[in-house]
């Protein structure tokens, strides 16, 4: 059929405002980027992200983030419109799963915040995996403070190498930050935190703050840290300045197989309000 024709290319700087124009306006998109905004992360992660032309128009596109041991998400998705999805997606996917080969990517992975995206990713081979929960806090009642050998301060920036290195430490592969991305929370997030013991960095939390609603967007503690009381150290701290904003709600979100993490916000009063989204994985041969 006439105009049907796809050409899929990778993206270039010329292709960024019609890239943003199709993530605006349309209503086949996902955007998974935490820190970023899709300008932001198409200006650092340029080369990531895969188009499909019809023609001269942008049909989709899929953008991935930089591997971490072999390890990647699907950070941004987004069709022009109805009109054929599943062979748009199924021409970029083919395309992506190739540059996932040359760079030796073994998994990609893709959080589930919408419904119809299901549909065109199994054929391509993508399946559950896991959920992201989120607990909100209910009350006011915390446990009993309990001392804690580390000393906390506010993050600054020379602490980025060494809030990277716990977090290499802390969270598989698939669930890592970059250094990109914690400079980037860093500059935006309202709360950040770090836990020193014996002159080493080997905690840290950062903490949002937007319309009257926190959000615990990371707490990482150095395994060979552990159950010493740091990780809530650090909580305390965070609801303490959540307290003081004063804040409506304070949510934090976490993995359904992480029974650790939620038994921790279970004992500061955080309850499971089950708005949960999938986790879909794809491991590439």
């Amino acid at each position: 059929m006439l105009g049907t024709r796809l050409d899929i290319g990778p993206y270039e700087r010329q292709h960024r405002s019609a890239l943003l124009d199709l993530s605006a306006f349309s209503q086949w998109t996902h955007k998974h980027l935490d820190w970023h905004s899709i300008g932001q992360w198409l200006d650092h992660e340029r080369g990531q992200a895969c188009l499909a032309w019809r023609g001269t128009e942008l049909a989709g596109y899929i953008g991935l983030s930089p591997p971490i041991e072999g390890c990647s998400w699907i950070r941004i998705l987004g069709l022009r419109d109805g009109r054929m999805p599943g062979r748009v997606i199924d021409e970029l996917w083919e395309r992506v799963e190739a540059h996932c080969r040359r760079l030796r990517i073994r998994h990609v992975a893709i959080l589930m915040l919408s419904n119809w995206l299901s549909a065109y990713l199994r054929p391509c081979g993508f399946n559950y995996a896991d959920d992201v929960i989120t607990l909100n806090h209910i009350g006011s009642r915390l446990p009993a403070a309990r001392t804690a050998p580390a000393w906390l301060r506010p993050a600054e920036p020379k602490d980025v190498s060494r809030i990277a290195a716990v977090d290499r430490l802390a969270f598989p592969a698939l669930w890592r930050m970059t250094e990109a991305d914690i400079w980037q929370a860093l500059r935006i997030c309202a709360h950040a935190t770090v836990a020193d013991r014996e002159g080493q960095l080997v905690a840290y939390q950062f903490g949002t703050r937007h319309e009257g609603v926190g959000h615990l967007a990371r707490l990482a503690v150095a395994p060979a840290q552990q159950r010493l009381g740091i990780g809530s150290l650090l909580l305390r701290r965070f609801l303490g300045e959540c307290e003081r904003a004063p804040l409506e709600t304070i949510s934090v979100n976490t993995q359904l197989s992480n029974a650790p993490s939620q038994a921790l916000y279970g004992r500061f009063g955080f309850l499971r309000n089950y708005k949960d989204y999938e986790v879909w994985r794809k491991q590439i041969a």
